[in-house]
């Protein structure tokens, strides 16, 4: 406890450094979480967005897991938009830009794992957090 208070007394950006380190790692905790939540699930994710739920097995090799965990993060726009009652194509005039799904999916997908999205947003806005803090942290530091 004293050395924090030294710290945040003698150099108070570093500390925001810091925080920045424990968000990153909290988000490759989650990123295990997730790897095993989405090992566990894969038969219905699968079967869901590929119509085949033998499409991936277990385990998962570690390209198909970032290729599917990416998923919820390029359709956040749409998302927002099952939400409040647009259509895809108002957003970028066709389909599907990164994996060909349709609506009814990605509301099933919705409906069904929901830990899916919460897990990939919560990593997200971690990530986010550990970048800004490294970053004014590196800043007022150097600056």
């Amino acid at each position: 406890m004293n050395f924090l208070i030294y710290i945040l007394e003698t150099r108070p950006f570093l500390l925001i450094g810091m925080f920045g380190l424990f968000f990153f790692a909290i988000s490759l905790a989650f990123y295990i979480i997730f790897y095993i939540y989405m090992n566990v699930n894969i038969k219905k994710i699968s079967k869901i967005i590929f119509n085949d739920e033998n499409k991936y097995s277990r385990p998962l090799e570690p390209f198909n897991f970032l290729f599917l965990s990416f998923l919820p993060t390029t359709y956040w726009r749409e998302i927002i938009n099952i939400k409040y009652g647009s259509s895809f194509k108002k957003l970028y005039g066709k389909e599907s830009f990164y994996y060909s799904i349709d609506r009814d999916q990605l509301t099933e997908l919705l409906k069904t794992n929901k830990g899916y999205f919460i897990l990939q947003y919560t990593i997200f806005t971690l990530i986010a957090l550990a970048i800004i803090c490294v970053i004014v942290s590196y800043v007022f530091e150097k600056y």
